[in-house]
């Protein structure tokens, strides 16, 4: 009885673990259930690729220590073997049909209890050489394709493709057809069939590669029972050179000008750049100039557009954008990014005498007060001069009264980001006779560059 139920049990555990094959065509997986498997009828030189599984359907692990087929098949990522597979684990393999010359042929397909016979037929074909771009045609592997490597849109790339009659008897090609997988960038040039093959003669075909998108493009070319994968990539045109072009009224701080894109030929690309403004200052240790800037963003940076056809590039709506100096002297570089072009432009913004823009001048009870907005670019401000006038424009106070800011200005320009400008306040206490006696004021700043120009202000009661 013990001896009995032993066997029982060791037949139950050969039952649980064993290996079935299946076909497998993507997700999709059927078990193989009859004796043979036909690979059809390729041409020699071409090859056909399965793929099967070997997946265990017992209950328990189970070894894999054998998986053989003969030629001309072959079994392509073959799995490192022996190998414990787990129940309900799948193994997967390839077996690529592979003939070298013409006839039927036949064999098994082994693995440890599995056996399954194979068999496929090659027909005589002419033997395919590759030539691209005018280098001579070398033999093409078999199974390998034509790449025709990456080529701007629009732009044509041929590759000329022999076919040889090797054997010993005539040869007649019946079909040759370029199948593209998506839109129609490979092209096969007019032939006329069919197309008998004598021994030892050939025949060239021509196929063309026009990607009209970009990315990955494959395709085929039949030649009868052989079909030879067809592979190239479309990139985006390139765009044309960019050239900058700037207007500006005077070359010098406190400006407004327009700057311009220009493309040296309609642009075939559609697509986005951008315009960085830089600045290297004129005077060491001058820190940033937040007026220096693309008006349309307030910043030193300024996205454009370039549509196909267009000659230059679109701001927006607009083919120009403004932007301003700043007020402080060194080089403004404009630099354009555009596809792979970089292109720079630089504008030299001189050393100037400090610039005035407004002031005024006012009564008030204990004295004169005068406010001056202005900028010195080169931020090294010194000394000021007051000239007050009496209403019939003679100096009063026996002439100018000076006065020393270099501390002030020193203290202030390190720790200021708006460039050159500043304001100030200056205040003269009147202490004999009236204020009303003084009619107006004539003010000068000087700087390293000189003495700027008169600014002459009326005083008014606030």
């Amino acid at each position: 009885m013990r001896r009995l139920f032993l066997l029982a049990a060791l037949g139950t555990g050969c039952l649980s673990a064993q290996l079935q094959l299946y076909y497998v065509n993507g997700t999709y997986q059927a078990p193989i259930t009859v004796p043979q498997y036909s690979f059809g009828t390729v041409s020699v030189g071409d090859s056909r690729d399965v793929q099967f599984a070997l997946i265990n359907t017992g209950a328990a692990a189970t070894p894999l220590t054998t998986l053989s087929v003969g030629a001309p098949f072959a079994i392509l990522y073959a799995p490192t073997l022996p190998q414990t597979v787990p129940a309900g684990s799948a193994v997967n393999f390839t077996v690529s049909f592979a003939p070298t010359q013409a006839g039927s042929f036949s064999s098994t397909l082994a693995a440890d209890g599995v056996s399954l016979a194979v068999i496929g037929t090659a027909l005589s074909a002419a033997a395919i050489s590759v030539g691209c771009e005018n280098n001579s045609p070398t033999p093409l592997a078999a199974g390998a394709s034509i790449n025709f490597g990456s080529l701007a849109q629009g732009s044509t790339a041929s590759c000329q493709v022999v076919m040889t009659n090797s054997t010993q008897a005539t040869i007649t090609v019946q079909n040759i057809a370029v199948m593209n997988l998506q839109g129609s960038a490979f092209q096969l040039e007019p032939v006329t069939l069919p197309i008998p093959l004598a021994p030892g003669s050939s025949a060239t075909l021509e196929v063309d590669f026009t990607p009209t998108s970009d990315g990955p493009q494959s395709g085929a070319l039949d030649i009868d029972q052989l079909s030879i994968p067809l592979t190239g990539t479309g990139l985006d045109p390139p765009f044309p050179q960019p050239m900058i072009a700037v207007a500006i009224p005077e070359l010098a701080s406190a400006q407004q000008g327009t700057l311009t894109i220009n493309l040296t030929s309609p642009s075939q690309a559609a697509g986005t750049g951008q315009v960085q403004m830089s600045f290297t200052p004129g005077t060491a240790g001058a820190n940033a100039d937040n007026g220096m800037m693309f008006l349309a963003t307030s910043s030193q940076t300024l996205p454009f557009s370039v549509n196909q056809g267009d000659t230059a590039a679109e701001f927006g709506s607009e083919t120009s954008a403004a932007f301003q100096t700043g007020t402080t002297a060194g080089t403004i570089v404009f630099t354009v990014t555009l596809g792979s072009f970089t292109e720079t432009y630089n504008m030299v913004i001189p050393a100037a005498t400090v610039g005035i823009d407004s002031a005024t001048a006012q009564y008030t009870s204990g004295g004169l007060s005068v406010q001056i907005t202005a900028f010195d670019n080169t931020r090294t401000a010194s000394g000021m001069t007051f000239t007050f006038l009496d209403a019939n424009g003679n100096t009063l106070n026996g002439g100018p009264v000076t006065v020393n800011g270099s501390a002030a200005f020193q203290q202030f320009f390190p720790t200021s980001n708006e460039g050159g400008m500043f304001a100030l306040n200056a205040f003269f206490p009147v202490i004999m006779g009236s204020s009303q006696q003084v009619n107006a004021v004539e003010i000068q700043i000087t700087n390293s560059s000189g003495v700027s120009p008169v600014t002459k202000v009326y005083f008014s009661t606030p």
